[in-house]
């Protein structure tokens, strides 16, 4: 059988007269060069793992003193804001931290013994105070506001309007005033829609029903206020039942009031009375 040259370059016998394969030799070479490049590769990824064991000061790790998390899981948004109240320490409360915010450093570097330098500062007994007064204002209010309802109170302030459009608040809260001690006395209706609509011997009790002013003006802020400040107990009236505006009214009206009522004050354009036998309210 012819052999080729290229059998006879592969092919050759040893001192020992036995054959050498080159192919064979070669493979075997190449996988030990293999194994070494993969040892040496994992023994870097070995050495490379041993920085994980760094900690920042922030880490994920939890002890029974602090709470860290990493750079690369930092919560957010609420969850951030949650961490960084939960992380705040107390008044009075002794920590520990590992090196400070940005810092890199290896465990048991840094360590320091951190004693919270917070006031404390007992505001249950400030709100538990503030709290009770805010009730005491509120029933307060409560028991002196006068309650009426929607027709009574529109009513109230048109008459206020009508008849105190030019006084000042007092002025006004004073027409008010007069109203309400009515329909506590006995005399009187009430209420204040009949109050202020009455007639008396066919006379209206109040000029501005008699002559429609009532239903002509529109109710100001300030005679709202007026209203407000005396549905909640603000009297100036001293008792007071009737007013009347000399410098505006009928002649023989000046003298009834002056015959039959006890005066108590001026106050603007009105002069207050009340009977002469009436207890002050």
């Amino acid at each position: 059988m012819r052999k080729t040259g290229l059998t006879k370059q592969h092919n050759r016998k040893d001192k020992d007269g036995k054959v050498q394969n080159s192919s064979l030799h070669g493979f075997v070479s190449l996988s030990v060069c293999a194994l070494t490049v993969l040892t040496v590769t994992g023994g870097c990824k070995l050495i490379g793992s041993g920085r994980q064991n760094q900690v920042y000061a922030a880490s994920e790790q939890k002890s029974s003193t602090y709470t860290v998390y990493t750079d690369d899981s930092l919560p957010t948004g609420i969850a951030g804001v949650v961490s960084g109240v939960n992380a705040t320490p107390s008044a009075g409360m002794t920590v520990k931290r590992i090196g400070i915010s940005c810092d890199d450093v290896i465990v048991g570097q840094r360590v320091s013994k951190v004693t919270s330098s917070a006031v404390e500062m007992n505001v249950s007994d400030l709100m538990t105070t503030t709290v009770d007064n805010f009730d005491a204002q509120v029933i307060s209010h409560s028991s002196s506001a006068k309650m009426m309802s929607d027709e009574d109170y529109e009513n109230l302030l048109q008459i206020v309007e009508a008849e105190a459009g030019t006084e000042d608040i007092k002025g006004r809260v004073l027409v008010a005033n007069v109203i309400m001690n009515r329909i506590k006395y006995p005399e009187f209706p009430n209420n204040a829609t009949d109050v202020i609509w009455q007639y008396i011997d066919g006379v209206a009790q109040f000029s501005p029903v008699a002559d429609g002013r009532i239903s002509e003006v529109v109710p100001t802020n300030e005679t709202k206020e007026a209203v407000k400040q005396a549905l909640e107990g603000v009297d100036y009236s001293e008792g007071a039942l009737f007013f009347i505006q000399k410098s505006a009214a009928a002649k023989n009206n000046i003298q009834w009031f002056d015959k039959n009522l006890k005066k108590l004050f001026k106050h603007g354009v009105h002069e207050f009375y009340t009977y002469p036998e009436a207890v002050q309210q």
